[in-house]
């Protein structure tokens, strides 16, 4: 049976999710969730109670907000600020620096009747979406203003929830520690009490580290509009967090995350794709791509515009050579007016590197979009992907296989390193350090203090 007919279309868009490690968050939101099981499972196997229940708290608590907390306060703006100020939410801000692009735009707004003419949200614009993409032209400077604002102020909220949940993950623990230390020693206690009746109103109250207002502050205001950023605020508020004795382990743990979330990602999937070429199995297209129907065929034909785009330039030593011409995206939009049901077109739009209308009812492709930037160096990537996937399509199946190792290698990775590996050196290092204590230090800090304040004789 071919691989062909036992992946479905669903586990195809999945799969093409898992693969985009440049502009999806599904890779890290796998990565992220798999390795946060591990984690909890770690710890109540290898370390403590508490342990596993501080995990579970903070890595499904905090997953949640990075998830859900940005998207969901961008979308509560979108529907009450860009409708109040007549805005449109979902314009591109990067169109805004184009003038060549915003005149072509323009002038296709201008036309009474032009379907095709695309909004990000792949519907054909209305008379008021014209207005507002007119007007948010126009009032480029609030357009950008509002677009900072918004990750600012999202941003901000979702530190301050991340924040709420390691406080309250360590208040939990601080509870629970103080309970089973007044259960095994209640006897104790009341005969302490009765001895040192006023001490004990004076030693009872522990510190603890509290949350610092500053962590949420310093990013209230900041222009970035890179949704990473709150990794970073994740990064420094468990840092600001940590309790006596475990920074140590935080700062690893937060390493191990950044590493094999973000820095790592592109690096094992390039070793894959580097991998592949050498295997004669070219596994840069994405699965979108690798399981069209009829593959073989839309490649073959693609290659024959892909020939059309290319130039003979003599380059400095006076040696001939074939590039793609300079203007490849206006290239691109003459090949889609002519016939927009080209191969070439379906597999740059299944690839990612154009956006397009589509017919809900059949898929099939309606228009291209105007209002996504082409980038031009992905799609000068994607053209040459093509022309060496058509040299070795004879190996198709091995490239879906392959291609579906290399995607679920590089989750799997990252899961087991962050998910396994390091919660077990965190805890080697409790042991070599604490003279075979596995338990968390902090939580040993804390044990330690309750005995001195409350000094049980």
């Amino acid at each position: 049976m071919s691989i062909s007919k036992i992946i479905t279309n669903n586990s195809v868009k999945l799969l093409s999710g898992l693969a985009n490690n440049n502009d999806s968050i599904m890779p890290m939101v796998f990565k992220d969730t798999i390795s946060n099981g591990a984690i909890v499972y770690t710890y109540a196997k290898e370390g403590s109670k508490h342990d596993a229940r501080e995990r579970a708290i903070e890595e499904f608590g905090t997953g949640a907000v990075w998830l859900f907390g940005i998207p969901l306060v961008k979308k509560i703006l979108d529907k009450t600020i860009y409708p109040l100020l007549k805005l449109d939410p979902d314009l591109d801000v990067r169109l805004l620096k184009d003038e060549k692009k915003l005149n072509k735009i323009k002038t296709e707004l201008a036309k009474s009747k032009n379907p095709a003419l695309a909004h990000e949200k792949e519907v054909i614009l209305a008379l008021d979406d014209k207005n507002s993409v007119l007007k948010s032209f126009t009032n480029s400077k609030l357009y950008k203003a509002l677009n900072v604002s918004k990750f600012g102020i999202s941003t901000a909220l979702s530190a301050i929830a991340l924040s709420a949940i390691i406080r309250y993950k360590q208040k939990t623990t601080q509870d629970r520690i103080e309970k089973d230390f007044y259960q095994k020693n209640s006897s104790k206690i009341l005969i302490n009490n009765a001895i040192n009746k006023e001490k004990k109103k004076n030693n009872i109250n522990l510190s603890f580290c509290g949350a610092e207002a500053a962590v949420a502050d310093a990013f209230m205001y900041n222009p970035i509009f890179n949704t990473s950023i709150l990794d970073g605020v994740i990064t420094g508020t468990r840092l600001v967090e940590a309790r006596k004795g475990e920074k140590k382990e935080v700062a690893l743990k937060e390493l191990f995350q950044l590493f094999f979330i973000y820095a790592l990602a592109k690096p094992i999937q390039l070793m894959f794709e580097k991998l592949g070429a050498k295997l004669k199995t070219p596994i840069e297209l994405d699965p979108m791509v690798l399981f069209s129907d009829n593959l073989a065929d839309k490649v073959h034909n693609a290659c024959f515009d892909i020939d059309n785009l290319k130039q003979i330039i003599t380059d400095e030593k006076g040696n001939q050579k074939t590039v793609f011409k300079d203007n490849l995206a206006d290239e691109i939009y003459k090949i889609a007016s002519k016939n927009i049901n080209n191969p070439l077109i379906e597999l740059l739009d299944k690839n990612g590197v154009i956006s397009t209308i589509k017919n809900k009812q059949t898929n099939s492709i309606e228009a291209i979009s105007f209002f996504k930037q082409i980038d031009e160096e992905a799609l000068n990537k994607t053209l040459k992907n093509i022309e060496s996937l058509n040299a070795n399509i004879k190996n198709l199946s091995k490239i879906k296989a392959f291609k579906i190792f290399a995607t679920l290698g590089n989750v799997g990775l990252a899961a087991w390193a962050m998910g396994v590996l390091q919660p077990k050196v965190n805890i080697w290092m409790r042991k070599f350090l604490n003279n075979g204590d596995n338990r968390n230090p902090a939580i040993i800090n804390q044990e330690k203090q309750m005995q001195d304040n409350i000094k049980l004789q």
